[in-house]
């Protein structure tokens, strides 16, 4: 299952809004506000939860420089990947948006598309937050 967010735009440098991307304490910053739990494992990784579903881990499983970086689940029963496209604008603006590849079965791709979809879309809107 693929699901793709919002584009949205932040005022900032591509290469700005990379390296504060490449730093885990910025994604509590970005959380929606149904997670309901959120720790730091180490430098590369964390664990949240959303309000009613369990606990996921994710850690960096690549970076490429200023336009790309992918987090994939660890220790999950789902395995996916979420991947944030930074794209260059022009010298002070940049689009980005996220996307979520998993091999979901059908049934349990019914019951996550929905609040998964939200998810990445809440996320997409708050990358702004780091420009605070």
């Amino acid at each position: 299952m693929k699901l793709i967010s919002n584009v949205s735009e932040i005022k900032i440098t591509n290469s700005d809004l990379f390296e504060k991307l490449c730093v885990i304490e910025n994604y509590k910053k970005i959380m929606p506000d149904n997670v309901s739990k959120f720790e730091i494992i180490d430098s590369g990784s964390f664990i949240f939860s959303i309000t009613g579903m369990p606990a996921i881990k994710l850690k960096f499983s690549q970076k490429i420089s200023h336009s790309k970086i992918i987090l994939e689940s660890l220790d999950s029963k789902i395995n996916f990947t979420l991947t944030a496209f930074i794209n260059t604008n022009d010298s002070k603006n940049t689009s980005f948006y996220l996307e979520f590849n998993g091999n979901l079965n059908p049934m349990i791709q019914m019951m996550v598309k929905s609040p998964l979809q939200s998810f990445i879309n809440d996320l997409s809107k708050n990358i702004i937050k780091l420009d605070e």
